[in-house]
């Protein structure tokens, strides 16, 4: 996370810069070094000009966009990892200068003890004191750039962070309000006005039943991308903020893989992280992907159904067509024998047996005709069952979805509000680094 590619970010923003100059003005820099950022209204205003379903936005979410006021996080973060980087290369190179240093130095503890001539000494000497100058020069550098960072860390990396939460917040709250209406107006369906609903099913109802599926599972998909990279965003950064804790405080843990830090050396930012952390494990993001998963069974279930109705449709079609193909052969025959009966003088017995033959062939035709209206009972059961399952089913299962996104979008709201809070109640009485926890778990080891 901390190695922010800002070459493919420069390269994703060029892309954007084809389509809107001003946008990307909105999104890349720092809002001091440029004019007002054009609004949403303006922007829908310009495109509108190809189309007329264009409506005027007025939320403020829109109105008031544009960049951090706080500055591009990702350049920050950039800028972290590119001091970070040359900081390990300066330890490291400090390092080895030490190790040689050492060596030096014994190499001199040596030469006096088996007693060499002064000039080896002496060449030995100014060694050790060019080597123990470098030391010292790197130990400044060293120094040096960890103010820097410490410096990024303060003044532009906790802004940012404070400034996120307030966003979420912002976002969170609209999401909410969205996902209750959405579900308060689900809940009131009672029938659908669609021209094809109660209509027997076609090979597009099914495509569209499996294209709602795909769209699902993808929803579910990114949802969890989402919170997996929120969750590794806050581990990321909360690891490496407890680096910058001296050596001498202790770790412990409550059950999780990391411990929870205090300290009056601790970055006040350490704090945020730490609760964030904390309270993105009470978050109910399993009961959200776990909806989706059922409803998306559900919809398994419909394209199942669908399939049916289409298998028992074509039954029927099948023998429609054969009884009317045995009618017209009925009607034929019944009309030769009436005219055989008028022309032809054909003995008692024999016409006898004709009319049998045309009664046995009447009854199969009706016999055919009631087990064709049971057919068709069936389908239209089948059709009943499918109206049933696409009203209620999606009734239940969309409920369940945004019930559960409810749940999250709320307990997200709560999340972020509470860190807000709790950063500014700190900041007010100027113990950022105080974790709750942390000092009876100290009072307890002495």
């Amino acid at each position: 996370m901390l190695e922010a590619n800002t070459v493919h970010l420069q390269s994703g923003l060029e892309e954007i810069k084809e389509n809107s100059t001003k946008l990307i003005q909105a999104i890349t820099w720092h809002r001091s070094t440029l004019s007002k950022p054009p609004t949403c209204k303006s922007l829908v205003a310009s495109s509108s000009k190809g189309s007329s379903v264009w409506t005027e936005y007025k939320n403020d979410l829109f109105d008031e966009y544009g960049g951090m006021d706080s500055g591009s996080h990702s350049l920050t973060l950039g800028r972290l990892y590119a001091w970070e980087k040359k900081l390990y290369e300066e330890v490291k190179a400090g390092d080895c200068t030490r190790k040689i240093y050492e060596r030096k130095c014994s190499r001199l503890r040596n030469q006096d003890v088996k007693g060499y001539d002064e000039l080896a000494m002496d060449k030995t000497r100014a060694a050790v004191k060019d080597l123990y100058a470098r030391i010292l020069i790197a130990i400044r550098s060293a120094e040096s750039i960890s103010k820097r960072i410490q410096k990024l860390r303060d003044e532009e990396l906790q802004p940012q962070i404070i400034e996120l939460l307030k966003g979420l917040t912002r976002s969170w709250k609209v999401m909410l309000e969205s996902h209750e209406t959405q579900n308060k107006i689900l809940l009131e369906v009672k029938s659908f006005a669609c021209p094809t609903y109660g209509k027997f099913c076609n090979d597009s109802h099914r495509l569209a039943t499996l294209q709602l599926e795909a769209e699902l599972q993808n929803w579910r998909a990114c949802f969890k991308e989402y919170v997996a990279a929120q969750r590794a965003y806050i581990e990321a950064l909360h690891g490496w903020l407890t680096k910058f804790l001296v050596p001498e405080v202790e770790f412990y843990s409550r059950g999780r893989s990391s411990a929870a830090p205090y300290g009056a050396n601790g970055p006040p930012l350490l704090v945020i992280f730490y609760h964030w952390l904390s309270s993105m494990e009470e978050l109910p993001d399993k009961a959200v992907t776990f909806s989706l998963k059922c409803f998306s069974k559900d919809v398994r279930a419909l394209w199942a159904q669908q399939g049916e109705e289409q298998q028992q449709k074509r039954k029927v079609d099948g023998m429609a067509k054969e009884l009317d193909r045995r009618t017209m052969a009925f009607q034929k025959a019944e009309t030769r024998f009436l005219e055989s009966k008028l022309t032809d003088h054909k003995s008692e017995p024999e016409m006898e047996q004709r009319n049998e033959y045309l009664t046995e062939k009447k009854d199969q035709l009706d016999m055919f005709g009631k087990r064709l209206d049971v057919e068709r009972e069936k389908h239209h059961k089948h059709m009943q069952e499918t109206q049933r399952i696409i009203l209620n089913g999606f009734q239940t299962g969309f409920s369940a979805v945004f019930e559960s996104l409810i749940g999250f979008s709320s307990a997200s709201l709560k999340m972020y509000n509470d860190l807000i809070t709790r950063s500014e109640n700190a900041e007010k009485d100027g113990n950022l680094s105080y974790i709750e926890g942390s000092q009876v778990e100290e009072n307890g080891s002495r």
